[in-house]
């Protein structure tokens, strides 16, 4: 068949329907686990945060000064700032704030859709772009974990348990787009 004819074969439709859906739920997932990602960082931040403030005053004391100086602020005054905070720190806000590497979450798109470059037949595709999914998922929730100070082994489970919930919400919706 031409390309340009208008006319391709069922199955070609039909892969692409499912690669294109399949992506849209991979993302939405990635963006789920890197949001979650960072709540739990966050949570943890502030309970040490939190606890420091207690524990070690001072140091913390110093924290702040040394965040004022960088904008131009001197000891005297920045101090009356730091003893308000010393008296009422407010427990439950404020916290660090950290960016987010999207592109890193965008890049990883790429991992599902691979085998379909490599993989001629498309049901043997699929079946190898969710063994090679899953096992990436896997990797990347342990490492997660690793350098988020959550558990790794819980962090890879929850990681590769959304992901196949995402992967199938997507081959659902695409054999219901099929079927109408």
């Amino acid at each position: 068949m031409a390309e340009g004819s208008g006319m391709t074969t069922p199955l070609v439709s039909q892969q692409k329907l499912l690669v294109q859906h399949r992506e849209k739920h991979f993302t939405a997932g990635r963006w789920y686990l890197a949001a979650k990602s960072e709540a739990d960082h966050y949570e943890r931040e502030l309970r040490r945060e939190q606890e420091e403030i207690v524990s070690v005053p001072d140091t913390e004391a110093a924290e702040i000064g040394e965040i004022l100086s960088q904008y131009g602020l001197e000891p005297h005054e920045y101090a009356p700032l730091v003893n308000a905070l010393r008296r009422d720190p407010r427990p439950g806000e404020g916290g660090e704030e950290r960016g987010n590497d999207s592109g890193g979450v965008r890049g990883g798109g790429l991992v599902p859709l691979a085998p379909y470059a490599f993989v001629p037949a498309a049901g043997r595709a699929m079946l190898t772009s969710a063994a090679v999914t899953l096992a990436a998922l896997l990797f990347f929730g342990y490492v997660k974990g690793r350098f988020t100070g959550n558990r790794p082994f819980l962090s890879a489970l929850q990681t590769a348990f959304i992901g196949a919930i995402a992967s199938a919400a997507a081959y659902a919706l695409a054999k219901a787009l099929q079927l109408s």
